[in-house]
């Protein structure tokens, strides 16, 4: 009987041993398996700055500052500083057709917005890339190279899905004897804000015609956009208009044929 209690305790000890030893196991494989997922989940540091490549540099520098240009644009109707304008949602939205009058068709006010829209970024964006230039500037300096800048042009281009911003620059950075040139840099950034200043001028062209424009008309034949039409007020039209693709907008504001309060 002594020897048969001998043997329970032993298996019981083993047993317990055997339980601990996969609890163990088990204890392992979830941290493992924990830290495979952080790793694999784990978003790249975007934050690093490749500041001794200056292409590179200048292109995420602006491209950050277009995109902000971009937003606004879109959500104020081709305008940094609208005029004409009123006030729809709390932002003031740009008049691309208007008139004061009534009765009268709207006179437009961009005749071609997307050239205008292209002035607009390039004027929002040349003092910050100016300043993109001056901290990648110090920030080289500061790891003993030798700046030499010359004077900035740059150009907006409004193509079709795309913002190209190019900029001349003559840009030369030296360290121990060792000396690199540039003389352009570009960033480009994937917006449909050409398409959509496009169909907004087709749609002011229509109101200062015909002091309408049928939306289910063109809808038709134009599935790649959603409009829609707002009367806020009296005698103006908001539109706002949505890349059906992207699900990028833009947003303006009409005013043709208005009639007087109470009709």
């Amino acid at each position: 009987m002594v020897a048969k209690r001998k043997k329970i305790n032993k298996f019981n000890k083993k047993s317990k041993k055997a339980q601990v030893t996969i609890f163990i196991i088990l204890a392992m494989i979830i941290v493992v398996a924990i830290i495979l997922l952080f790793l694999l989940f784990k978003k790249p540091n975007l934050q690093v700055e490749d500041i001794e490549n200056p292409q590179t540099y200048i292109s995420s520098c602006v491209r950050d500052f277009t995109e902000e240009a971009i937003n606004i644009l879109s959500e104020q109707g081709g305008d940094i500083d609208p005029s004409p304008s009123t006030m729809f949602r709390g932002r003031n939205v740009t008049y691309t057709c208007y008139n004061a009058n009534f009765y009268m068709p709207c006179i437009m006010q961009r005749p071609d917005l997307s050239s205008h829209i292209e002035n607009e970024i390039t004027n929002y964006i040349s003092p910050k890339t100016e300043n993109c230039f001056k901290a990648l500037k110090a920030k080289l300096e500061q790891k003993n190279y030798d700046i030499e800048m010359g004077s900035m042009e740059l150009q907006t281009k409004l193509q079709t899905g795309q913002v190209v911003i190019d900029i001349k620059r003559d840009f030369k950075m030296t360290k121990r004897e060792e000396t690199r040139r540039f003389d352009r840099f570009n960033s480009v950034i994937n917006s449909p804000i050409n398409e959509l200043a496009e169909v907004a001028g087709e749609i002011s062209n229509q109101e200062a015609r015909y002091c309408n424009f049928d939306i289910l008309g063109f809808m038709i034949f134009y599935t790649e956009f959603d409009i829609d039409k707002y009367r806020p007020g009296e005698g103006y039209v908001i539109y706002q208009l949505r890349h059906i693709q992207t699900n990028e907008g833009f947003v303006f504001a009409t005013k043709s044929c208005a009639l007087p309060p109470g009709f």
